[in-house]
């Protein structure tokens, strides 16, 4: 053994060895830089760090075998060892790894000096939304493979790995890509390395699930996006009732390999708002699968699974929470009433806290109810607890930046959506908000560039061509907005609602083609007739042509004693259709009676409560001084205008401003507020269908500044009607 280790030595082996492994590392790291530089597949990478190491015993055998001499390479049995010069290339070896090792600590030092980059973050790249300043580690859940051999069985593999993203999320050190973003890449032929960048994360978990009556394997692989190399990976094969400990030592191995400080977080924290009842978490999984494609009929049936879920274990608080949120949703989708979703997401959320007091998601439902029921101070404690106790719950977020925007705090809102962003870059909701609140501050140019941008990761989505619809809108090109609407209907063929259709009716009344607006409009009745734009559809018609009043008034009075829903001023136009009609004929009592039924606590006694839509405080209070009743009528618009003037700082003046001091006799107050909303763009075709038509107007209606604004709206018709004729083909016409 002494002569073999000698002979290896005289044969200069281990020196070969030791210069073979540090060139070997140095160019791995170059390899490391480089390839992604020319994009590069993954397994490039992988193939050249393989054959690298491979050549390591052929390095060893070849010193072994040969030998440098004078006269060239020789094998070594061929050379005399008195001739022998081992010695001499063990020197020059020696001055080789030194040479190296000094380019190596060279390149660590500015590696971790020099370039400050964090090798577990990676910066977002969508423009203005990057934080520069985030170093944290950053991980994206994908859906996992169902392997199972029921195909309707991957809620439950789905449902396993976003179990596991919930409860990782929950962790202050790490960003946790949305479940949103993650779950896009589903059956998906992508590299890791395009999906981690597409994410703005530097470590990818993924992994397959094959269930077997009461058996389940699970395998799982946590990979670097820089390398695409395994951090850790895993294989379980255990009894379906191991799930729960499947998921916690999965979260733990992946915080463990990112080196993640927990900050006293355990993983019983994290399963704090979980069940271990296998059957209660089956019906939450198919309820989280119905609401990853909210619609109507899935938002009935997913309820029904969180009850179920809830009635099989009464302390799982994340159904809960998620059926809290469900609530809310069915609200927005028009399937409950503001009243009833209210109610039963602050019982639902309200229950959650009991169980889990620190849920995120339980205290943004019930700061979003809180929000719905106008009670603003309230809803912004609530949220903003939610958000300091999961930094990662882009639900809580989304739920914050309503609120911001709501209470004039656009620019708030406007970071909020960034942050949305950071964490779920693909979110087609986030892209719309935040489009939507630079709109509202008629920030259109960005408003436009972050639907394009939207529109290039989700060039088929309807919804970025529908808020185009509303920037175009805004800026009065009423041309280009219907343009964007047709081109969102066209999107969704099979999925028309009337609303689009009807829209693009109204911005024909801005362009003064009753005709064209009126095809529209039966356009949206034949798609269903019983939508509340469609049955306003009539009311806008023909106020604008100003005939068939007392038709018009009988259909106002049907659609508020059917209470017809607010959305795109379907309402609006009932109540002023029926003010109207009192102004010219005195019967004030149709209108009083209408809102009383609508809004009964606004017609009280002192201290005449403020409604949650402000608006409808401001036309009762319009409706009762103009029937005389002028103190509580007085009260009320004082109110509103009390409550207006933050957003009318922030998101500029309406007409209600105007009509409000009209109606209070404050005509030079009046007149300063059309002033100023004469200063915004020329848009809003209801605006000026009020203005040219209602008595309210009538005392200054022939105020050089008011007719000034009346032409402004009429010469930017003209105009829009001239691009519309100088289309070689009118593409904007009813199919």
């Amino acid at each position: 053994m002494a002569s073999l280790w000698a002979e290896l030595k005289r044969r200069n082996v281990f020196k070969v060895a030791m210069g073979y492994a540090v060139v070997a590392w140095v160019l791995v790291e170059v390899a490391s830089i480089v390839l992604p530089t020319f994009e590069a597949p993954g397994w490039v990478m992988k193939a050249f760090t393989f054959l690298v190491i491979a050549g390591l015993p052929l390095a060893l055998i070849f010193a072994w075998a040969f030998e440098l001499t004078p006269e060239g390479l020789k094998r070594e049995h061929e050379v005399d060892r008195s001739q022998s010069i081992t010695q001499k290339t063990g020197r020059k070896l020696d001055y080789l790894i030194i040479g190296v090792l000094v380019v190596a600590v060279g390149w660590l030092l500015a590696d971790k000096l020099l370039l400050t980059e964090d090798p577990v973050a990676t910066e977002i790249v969508v423009d203005d939304v990057a934080d520069p300043t985030e170093s944290i580690p950053s991980v994206a859940v994908l859906p996992f493979t169902n392997l199972s051999a029921d195909p309707s069985s991957g809620y439950f593999s789905d449902g396993l790995a976003d179990t596991v993203l919930h409860m990782l999320a929950q962790i202050r050190e790490l960003r946790v890509a949305a479940r949103t973003s993650s779950f896009k890449f589903r059956n998906q032929e992508h590299d890791i390395a395009e999906i981690g960048a597409k994410l703005n994360v530097s470590a990818i978990l993924e992994g397959s699930v094959q269930r077997s009556g009461d058996k389940i394997r699970v395998t799982a692989q946590l990979i670097d996006v820089s390398n695409g190399f395994h951090l850790w990976s895993g294989n379980f094969d255990r009894n379906l009732d191991d799930i729960f400990a499947i998921q916690d030592e999965i979260a733990s191995e992946v915080v463990a390999a990112l080196k993640v400080s927990l900050l006293g977080e355990t993983v019983e924290q994290l399963n704090r708002d979980q069940t271990d009842n296998v059957d209660a978490y089956t019906e939450y999984l198919l309820a989280i699968n119905d609401l990853s494609e909210t619609n109507s009929e899935n938002l009935i049936t997913a309820v029904k699974h969180l009850q179920e879920a809830i009635r099989l274990d009464p302390n799982y608080a994340r159904a809960y929470s998620t059926l809290g949120r469900a609530y809310l949703d069915m609200l927005d989708w028009g399937a409950m009433s503001t009243m009833q979703a209210t109610r039963a997401a602050r019982d639902a959320a309200s229950r959650a806290l009991d169980i889990a007091a620190d849920s995120s998601e339980a205290l943004a439902v019930l700061g979003k109810a809180e929000l719905r029921d106008g009670n603003q101070d309230l809803a912004g404690q609530l949220l903003n607890k939610a958000i300091e106790n999961g930094p990662n719950d882009t639900v809580a977020l989304d739920y914050l930046a309503s609120y911001q925007i709501q209470e004039a705090h656009p620019d708030d809102a406007i970071e909020t959506y960034k942050k949305i962003l950071r964490i779920d870059p693909l979110s087609e909701n986030a892209y719309i908000g935040l489009a939507t609140a630079y709109n509202a501050t008629q920030r259109f140019s960005a408003a436009s560039e972050t639907i394009e941008r939207f529109k290039s990761i989700a060039p088929m989505s309807a919804s970025a061509d529908t808020i185009q619809f509303f920037i175009e809108y805004g800026q009065g090109n009423y041309v280009a907005a219907i343009d964007s609407m047709q081109r969102a209907l066209a999107l969704v063929p099979d999925d028309i609602d009337p609303e689009g259709t009807v829209q693009i009716g109204h911005i024909y009344l801005a362009l003064d083609m009753p005709v064209e607006a009126s095809r529209w409009f039966d356009r949206g009745v034949e798609i269903d007739a019983e939508h509340p734009m469609s049955r306003a559809a009539p009311l806008f018609l023909n106020y604008y042509l100003q005939q068939n009043e007392e038709k018009n008034v009988r259909l106002a009075r049907e659609l508020l004693d059917d209470r017809i829903d607010r959305r795109n001023r379907s309402r609006a136009i009932a109540i002023v259709v029926l003010l109207d009609h009192a102004a010219k004929t005195g019967r004030h009592d149709i209108v009083l009676e209408a809102l009383d039924n609508l809004y009964p606590h606004l017609f009280d006694d002192p201290p005449y409560d403020l409604d949650n839509d402000i608006y409808a405080t401001f036309m009762a209070g319009w409706a009762l001084i103009q029937s005389g009743d002028a103190d509580r009528g007085t009260h009320l618009v004082k109110s509103f205008l009390d409550s207006l003037e933050p957003n009318e700082e922030v998101y500029g003046v309406g007409p209600p401003s105007i009509i409000s001091r009209l109606s209070l006799g404050e005509t030079d107050d009046a007149m300063e507020q059309l002033d100023r909303f004469a200063e915004r763009p020329i848009s809003g075709w209801l605006n000026r269908l009020v203005l040219e038509h209602s008595p309210v107007y009538d005392s200054i209606r022939d105020e050089p500044a008011f007719i000034a604004l009346l032409d402004g709206f009429r010469r930017n018709a003209e105009e829009q009607r001239q691009i519309l004729q100088a289309m070689s083909e009118d593409p904007l016409q009813v199919e």
